[in-house]
């Protein structure tokens, strides 16, 4: 009796030690299956998300003369109240106003650059606008005084390494990240802008202060971020230099 009492109670944890394992081994393909749909499913995401940024890097914007309102209030006081350019003056842009602006013709919706800080001035004046100071422009990225912006992240260059000869200037509201919370693109990318604040140099020459743009080091393009500031002489002209214009609330 006492043998036939092991022998049942043998089988018995023969049987759980195996449902056990049948069990363990179940969970395991499953738990294969599972991680391959996150695989799946991460590899697709990311496919998408790829093809959604290269879509939005090659399809031109259609609101080329777009502004946006920027305002700011302390309280119930408005401190600031101003429209500024969506995107930088583009060469379209640039050459209705001076048809001897030579350009090649894809790059139409391009950054006007290349100009020096009184054409900027000229062509600002012409249209009823004027170049932003230094702090409108900053004013402009941030939604309200003590925001900061970078749509960058941790990301400090571009993947990809350009031409020789490359300016690294790219079609207006290319880069999908660069976008403000008002919606202002290339505020930390593709040219430098031109400012309406000016300082003199220790040679006694006038420069501009200008904001935004690119860094190139190591063949590699830098972002670089808003609160940087860059100084080039009022009379001298950069092929990644352009500028944005703002105009005043009651105009």
């Amino acid at each position: 009796m006492y043998f036939a009492v092991f022998s049942f109670g043998l089988n018995l944890y023969i049987d759980s030690r195996h449902l056990a394992a049948k069990r363990l081994i179940e969970s395991y393909f499953h738990m294969k299956q599972s991680l391959f749909i996150i695989v799946i499913f991460t590899i697709f995401s990311g496919a998408s998300w790829s093809i959604w940024e290269y879509r939005h890097a090659t399809i031109p914007v259609t609101d080329i003369d777009a502004m946006k309102k920027v305002e700011y209030k302390k309280g119930t006081t408005f401190e600031k109240i101003f429209w500024i350019d969506k995107y930088e003056v583009s060469n379209g842009q640039y050459w209705r106003w001076d048809e001897s602006l030579q350009f090649p013709e894809h790059k139409v919706d391009y950054p006007v650059t290349g100009i020096t800080w009184f054409q900027a001035q000229d062509y600002a004046a012409h249209v009823g606008k004027r170049l932003p100071t230094k702090e409108e422009w900053m004013l402009a990225t941030k939604v309200t005084l003590g925001d900061e912006f970078n749509p960058w992240d941790s990301i400090d260059r571009i993947p990809y390494v350009p031409e020789p000869g490359d300016t690294h200037i790219y079609r207006v509201g290319k880069f999908w990240r660069d976008r403000t919370a008002i919606g202002l693109a290339n505020m930390s990318s593709n040219a430098w802008e031109w400012t309406a604040d000016t300082l003199r140099l220790a040679d006694s020459s006038l420069a501009a202060i200008v904001k935004g743009g690119f860094i190139y080091k190591k063949k590699k393009l830098h972002f670089k971020g808003i609160e940087k500031t860059d100084t080039v002489r009022v009379n001298e002209t950069r092929p990644d230099l352009g500028f944005r214009c703002i105009r005043d609330k009651n105009k």
